[in-house]
């Protein structure tokens, strides 16, 4: 294996080891309780960031219907988990039945494209919410409640999420180096074009939309188990699907570290404006949006790339390396990899 003969080179390939190893060990220096819970939470949202960014950000699909994904991870595992079955094995089942819904949803949908797409997704996340508000199984409106005869553990729910968080990660930074990313990045950029060049942008899309799907759903079953109670308002709430698609778009759409970034500051900066700001905190999100798209469309890390020029320019006469292109890819949005 070729190593990195920069420093940028160096940190692209250490810095996310070193921040792995930081989280695992985070426990043996005794955090509050609380510091656990909200990186448990930021952890389950960059899960699903990640998740919606492989078809929303490499594919161009924008989809507002992810909240149907987690809605039934959350609900597959805690039906499995009330048959008797491991929790874990409840996460697959919630992956499998995501995958499942994500080809009943995209075989119809993704013969669609725009705004039409945009808009079926948004009926088919409403049609969901009031169709598991009146099925029984599922205690309907009154919602549903996971009972475990072990004790509760913070840090089991807290592993777990890093776990999953990490798989959404690999999973991520391979499609976007293998053939396959690249063909979502071309349907990206022109979806009849990619086809005249030999690329299917139905099936592409339907299978990324399949792998997102899992990633989300096993997402639903980690929140759901911490949850112990949850309701088809909250999991298949509009809302959860707007959250899902800002992370992506805050951090950097169609970067893998990108969706990282977004869900950090949603996990991390969306419970303080909910509890100081209960009646403002959409208007606070809606006006972020506006002025990331407006100012800097690359989101978080454009704005970090753009720090990083300013360093490199200062720098220039030492002839050191582009970190800027090592560690973020070369240009804007369009065609990047990472």
């Amino acid at each position: 294996m070729k190593l990195p003969s920069s420093l940028g080179g160096w940190l692209k390939v250490v810095l996310p080891w070193v921040l792995l190893a930081g989280l695992l060990l985070l426990p043996a220096a005794n955090p509050s309780d609380n510091i656990i819970r909200l990186l448990f939470v930021t952890a389950v949202w960059t899960t699903t960031s990640l998740g919606w960014n492989l078809l929303g950000g490499m594919a161009g699909q924008v989809s507002f219907g992810f909240a149907v994904f987690f809605g039934l991870g959350a609900y597959t595992t805690a039906l499995l988990m009330h048959a008797g079955h491991s929790p874990y094995f409840g996460f697959i089942g919630g992956a499998a039945v995501a995958i499942l819904a994500s080809f009943l949803i995209g075989l119809p949908t993704f013969r669609l494209r725009g705004p039409y797409f945009v808009i079926a997704t948004i009926g088919v996340t409403e049609a969901v919410r009031v169709i598991m508000n009146n099925v029984d199984i599922t205690g309907g409106a009154s919602g549903y409640r996971i009972i475990e005869e072990k004790p509760f553990s913070a840090l089991e729910h807290y592993y777990t999420a890093i776990a999953a968080v990490t798989l959404a990660v690999v999973i991520s930074t391979i499609i976007a180096s293998s053939k396959f990313g690249l063909a979502l990045r071309a349907i990206k950029q022109d979806e009849d074009a990619a086809a005249d060049l030999g690329v299917n942008p139905y099936t592409s899309k339907l299978w990324v939309h399949a792998i997102a799907a899992g990633l989300t759903g096993i997402a639903g079953g980690i929140y759901a188990r911490r949850a112990a109670f949850f309701y088809p308002g909250d999991v298949f709430a509009f809302q959860t699907g707007i959250t899902i698609l800002l992370m992506p778009v805050i951090g950097g759409i169609g970067t893998v570290w990108g969706a990282v970034l977004g869900g950090i500051v949603i996990g991390m900066v969306e419970e303080q404006l909910v509890v100081h700001f209960p009646n403002l905190h959409l208007l606070i999100y809606g006006s972020l949006l506006i002025g990331i798209i407006l100012l800097e469309p690359d989101g978080l890390l454009g704005l970090l790339r753009r720090l990083f020029r300013l360093f490199r320019s200062k720098r220039e006469d030492s002839g050191s390396t582009d970190a800027d292109q090592v560690l973020w890819g070369r240009g804007g949005v369009e065609g990047r990899k990472l």
